[in-house]
């Protein structure tokens, strides 16, 4: 088995940026991007000792596409950085990522909402133009440090907090879907993931209401579910197949939206994967004691997330269902009459 590390540092605590200004201590020219809003909000905080020039870059950009990045690592290297800094959400720390790869500078990343493990692994999911999910590609080194200011994500919008929670969420119901593949037997990586996903999953149920109502002890125990444990599930990968239905149904959707009879969505990433994890979990059945309807009365009554088709406001109609259910399938390799099963548990 191989396991890659995912970041060289990794800080949570309230004021974590100053740690971040600590660690950047001794750099000439740093390159910061993201976006607008979570520049204005974080900028105010870096003050580097030291520092000579600062490159700030604001993304326009929605989502992280390949080919959109290079200018930025050409203009990262052609500012003279010794260093990229990200600021922001999940597409833009992956944009980050995606250029600090194509550059070769050192990566630091600065979440400004709790709704994502990108901050913490190498991993980047990839869009076309038109924002619809095309792959992803995979940092060459770690990241070389993390910081989750908990002061600064307090202020974080809490749709974005209750998405991250429920997209953590499909960390124990893509491990169930081992199960869907013949001739996979239990490893002890596998096992292991196993653990961990129950673990997620019970401090999510146990401490997300009060992280949502603002209780500090609560949201630094969610944000390290949402941040750093999932991210490290991430990273740690799993030799047993698994099939990853509750994103390979919410990147369906960004796949189909506007074509086939599916209009524009409006929700989250985190809120479609947690209708995602309904229907994989629909398929899997429990694991670790967890099963869908816990999972579901969580989504809907602590989350205030969909929980079924209707919610999404899409026009599906049958033709709509068919092309998701044959996305889903091509792309995991579960097959196509089982995922039109699970779609049927959720429509």
């Amino acid at each position: 088995m191989l396991v890659e590390a995912g970041f060289g540092r990794y800080v949570q605590a309230p004021g974590a940026v100053q740690r971040l200004t600590d660690d950047l201590r001794g750099l000439e020219s740093l390159f910061v991007m993201g976006g607008s809003r979570a520049l204005e909000k974080a900028m105010p905080q870096l003050r580097v000792p030291g520092l000579g020039h600062l490159t700030r870059q604001t993304l326009t950009q929605q989502a992280p596409c390949w080919k959109e990045c290079e200018p930025l690592a050409r203009k990262a290297k052609e500012s003279g950085a010794q260093a990229i800094l990200g600021v922001g959400g999940g597409a833009a720390l992956d944009i980050a990522k995606a250029a600090a790869e194509q550059s070769g500078l050192p990566l630091f990343l600065l979440p400004t909402v709790a709704s994502t493990c990108s901050a913490a692994t190498r991993f980047i999911a990839l869009y076309d133009e038109q924002g619809r999910r095309t792959g992803s590609a995979s940092l060459s080194r770690p990241i070389h440090g993390v910081y989750v200011d908990e002061t600064l994500l307090a202020d974080a919008p809490r749709r974005m907090l209750a998405a991250g929670i429920a997209d953590s969420l499909a960390k124990l119901s893509e491990t169930a879907s081992a199960k869907l593949y013949r001739n996979n037997p239990s490893t002890p990586l596998w096992e292991t993931a196993v653990s961990h996903a129950e673990h997620i999953a019970l401090q999510q149920f146990s401490f997300a209401q009060a992280a949502l109502d603002g209780e500090e002890q609560a949201l630094s125990r969610v944000l390290f579910a949402n941040i750093y444990l999932t991210a490290q599930m991430t990273q740690l990968g799993s030799d047993r197949r698994i099939g990853e239905l509750a994103h390979c149904f919410s990147n369906a959707l960004t796949r189909l939206q506007g074509q086939e009879g599916v209009g524009e969505l409006t929700q989250l990433h985190g809120e479609l994967v947690g209708l995602g994890v309904l229907m994989e979990m629909h398929l899997t059945g429990e694991i670790a004691g967890i099963g869908e309807k816990q999972v579901r009365i969580f989504l809907r009554d602590t989350l205030r997330c969909p929980v079924s088709l209707r919610d999404l406001d899409l026009s599906l109609d049958a033709r709509a269902l068919k092309a998701l259910a044959q996305d889903i399938a091509h792309h995991s390799g579960v097959a196509e009459n089982w995922i039109e099963r699970g779609l049927q548990a959720i429509a």
